[in-house]
């Protein structure tokens, strides 16, 4: 499966399906006020090929956020994730976590490593 595809329906349940790519759209706003969500960044993929050509796999390291009101609703929120994810995604790699400044909410970045397919 197409790994933004898996990341996300793997943390949908988390958070209640407020999960996103990038950043959340302007059209989400209200949805996620007041409630921890989750923005995920796909960084690059390193391709696997064999000398028979392109498998059709790819390992991606993506940067997860979880935002949320407080301190504890972000560090409590991260440690679902991973744990889903760990539990849900074969092969997953963490890379490690941490808070991090946000001017309005308090945040938590993990990262993690996930095999993907590209066609």
């Amino acid at each position: 499966m197409d790994a933004s595809k898996l990341i996300k329906s793997v943390l949908n349940p988390i958070v209640g399906g407020r999960v996103y790519p990038l950043k959340v759209p302007e059209t989400a706003a209200d949805t996620v006020k007041g409630k921890p969500y989750i923005v995920y960044t796909p960084i690059t993929s390193i391709d696997v090929t064999t000398n028979d050509g392109h498998t059709g796999h790819e390992r991606v390291p993506i940067q997860i956020d979880v935002y949320a009101n407080t301190y504890g609703e972000a560090n409590e929120t991260m440690k679902l994730a991973l744990k889903q994810i760990s539990e849900t995604i074969e092969g997953a790699a963490f890379d490690g976590r941490g808070p991090y400044p946000d001017p309005d909410l308090y945040r938590q970045t993990a990262d993690i490593r996930i095999w993907g397919t590209i066609f």
